[in-house]
């Protein structure tokens, strides 16, 4: 795993070194191990290095035969070797059995398509000499980080955000858009990200930059159309050998591995996995909170139990409040733009903690935005409930039920279901937010900006799910749902977070629910091999409970999902609210002019405390204090 960086200058000024060595340097995290720079005229590359793969003879940038096509590369391949077989019986030579050099001689003979037949994790820039061409890539999933900046006189790009704000040109304003749309979601929506004129490539995209002329295009997507048909216990096979090839593949390397061990089916699944194939005992590690936190969130006794079961070398980590609201600040440097997921900062300690003796973890990451885990029943249950009212005539509808609605209490569920027949189905889920909880809305979050959001032209936050359910329209109801979470909240929240804490402290994380065969295997299956109706429950994730069956104890199969809990109610009890409320009165919030102060005071202070008390909101603005404070962008 590393951090790369370059410059385009296209005015053909040559590329400043001190600039690009500012841009390494401030990502020395990401590769602690070696760094390396190359220059072609008005064109720079650099490279800090993470040793994973080929140690000894790895280093970057690196270059194919004739040193035509220079690239760097943050990521692994774990097809590589089967890939570099092919194409040295097609007469290429190798210097490295890197998995780097894979993808330099693959370009030579493909070109952009090089990427469809790469199966991993990666963000990596190409400069091909002879066509004068820079070619950018993101993985499908988009598991690695890749952000640019196309400026006027020139063009840059990094795996960090921090390092393009060591480019000149590039300045450290805020974008108000990013603001308006992380109250709605907690994170901000690709492509745009809080800095003006600093972009994510998307994931499944290509970039290419020739001639001073930008070109982004997808080269991959999700589609669910496609499903299999064939015996329920087939496709419980199949699920079961795909996650096992996958995970296998997911082992390459040179350097110690573990497993990020929450106690839930889907790291359980992967730490078994991994059991099974190990030579050695499996490193596991698990987080949690001391015993004045909520015991109902606690998941340490169910992966003590997985742990027990696999013989695995088992490390925990228990936080209290203090150490929470102290890991806070070095989250929000560690993201480098506003993202409110409370799991960052337990994340973030149980990485410093298992870098002490592994350099490699995997994590049952991706899995329910693919198998449909969390609560994505609950919506298809209201929307299956209003099935029968869409089949009774129009008129009926209209002249016979609605009169009876309205006789009933004004919020009956027969409202919601006549409003649903009366719409396209789809428009059902296009109600439904692209992540679990939803925050401020469009109403209230206009009802505290200050002046400098408040003259600014912006656009409902909505708008980028609603045209993300455009796309899923042919799909069938649930299709749509997962669909849009594994485009938004899965690349935009969960994989961005689990790659910027644990790279934080140089540990590569690897998911091998995401590697995309299983992901394309998981695309087609049925709806109901996802989730199952049995009498009036419905249980999520079916084929993968079944799959599981015949690896891991049985309590873990049939329990409640949890996720990755954060006791919050008590943080903020004992802290986290007085903590919040300082940020918010603090000189750096006030004066951004971005909020109105009285009225935010007014929505806070309606928050009660303890568990009935919507601490959502209060923790929004703490994040946002402390991301301000951090980073003190130009709000003009």
């Amino acid at each position: 795993m590393c951090g790369i960086a370059g410059v385009v200058n296209d005015d053909g000024r040559p590329a400043d070194r001190d600039v690009l060595t500012a841009m390494t340097r401030a990502m020395h995290h990401r590769g602690p191990d070696d760094q390396g720079q190359f220059f072609d005229r008005h064109v720079g590359l650099g490279h800090r290095r993470l040793s994973i793969i080929d140690r000894a003879a790895g280093h970057q940038p690196m270059c194919n035969e004739d040193e035509s096509v220079w690239i760097v590369f943050n990521g692994e391949i774990y097809n590589f070797q089967e890939i570099r077989e092919d194409l040295v019986a097609q007469g290429h030579r190798f210097r490295t059995r890197s998995d780097t050099e894979v993808i330099v001689h693959l370009y030579e003979d493909l070109g952009e398509g090089c990427v469809q037949r790469l199966h991993g994790m990666f963000a990596f820039a190409i400069w091909d000499r002879r066509t004068d061409t820079l070619l950018l890539a993101r993985d499908r999933m988009g598991i690695k980080p890749l952000y640019y900046h196309a400026g006027g006189d020139g063009f840059a790009f990094a795996s960090e955000i921090r390092a393009l704000l060591a480019v000149d040109g590039v300045a450290p304003a805020l974008n108000l858009q990013a603001v308006h749309d992380f109250l709605t979601y907690r994170y901000v929506t690709a492509p745009q990200t809080a800095w003006r004129g600093i972009l994510k490539l998307e994931p499944g995209h290509v970039l290419s930059l020739k001639g001073g002329s930008v070109t982004v295009k997808p080269y991959w997507d999700l589609n669910f159309s496609k499903k299999l048909v064939m015996p329920e216990d087939e496709m419980v096979d199949e699920c079961y050998r795909r996650l096992e090839a996958s995970t296998k593949s997911h082992l390459v390397g040179e350097v110690p591995h573990g497993v990020f061990l929450s106690g839930g089916l889907d790291s359980t699944m992967i730490t078994g996995l991994v059991a099974r194939m190990s030579g050695q005992r499996v490193k596991t590690f698990s987080v949690g909170f001391d015993g004045d936190a909520d015991r109902d969130q606690d998941e340490l006794p169910y992966a003590r139990l997985a742990a027990r079961h696999f013989g695995t070398d088992h490390h925990e980590l228990v936080m209290t409040p203090e150490q929470y609201a102290d890991g806070l600040r070095d989250f929000v440097w560690s993201m480098e733009e506003p993202m409110a997921d409370p799991s960052a900062i337990p994340l973030y300690a149980l990485s410093q903690l298992a870098k002490k003796s592994v350099t490699i973890m995997l994590s049952g990451e991706g899995s329910d935005e693919l198998l449909a885990g969390y609560a994505f029943w609950q919506p298809l249950k209201g929307y299956r409930r209003a099935e029968w009212v869409r089949r009774i005539p129009s008129s009926m509808r209209r002249w016979g039920l609605a009169p009876l609605n309205r006789a009933t209490v004004g919020s009956s569920r027969l409202a919601r279901y006549l409003d649903l027949a009366e719409s396209p189905a789809s428009s059902y889920f296009q109600k439904v937010p692209a992540q679990m909880t939803s925050y401020f809305t469009e109403e209230m979050k206009r009802a505290i900006y200050g002046p400098a959001l408040a003259a600014a032209a912006l656009s409902p936050s909505d708008s980028v799910v609603r045209e993300a359910y455009g796309r899923a329209a042919p799909f069938e109801p649930l299709d749509q749902m997962l669909y849009v979470y594994s485009k938004q909240w899965l690349p935009d929240d969960l994989l961005l977070k689990a790659d910027k804490m644990t790279m934080a402290h140089s540990l590569e994380l690897r998911v091998p629910f995401l590697d995309h065969p299983f992901v394309e295997f998981a695309a087609g299956l049925p709806e109901e091999m996802k989730v199952r109706k049995n009498g009036r429950e419905y249980n999520e994730k079916y084929v993968l409970r079944r799959a599981a069956a015949r690896l891991i104890p049985g309590e873990i199969i049939e329990r409640r999902k949890l996720g990755f809990a954060v006791p919050v109610w008590t943080l903020f009890d004992r802290g986290l609210r007085g903590m919040a409320w300082d940020v918010i009165r603090s000189r750096s919030f006030r004066d951004s002019g971005l909020f109105d102060d009285s009225q935010v005071s007014a929505v806070l202070k309606q928050i009660p405390s303890g568990r009935g008390g919507d601490w959502r909101l209060l923790w929004l603005l703490l994040v946002f204090g402390v991301w301000l404070d951090c980073f003190k962008p130009s709000v003009a």
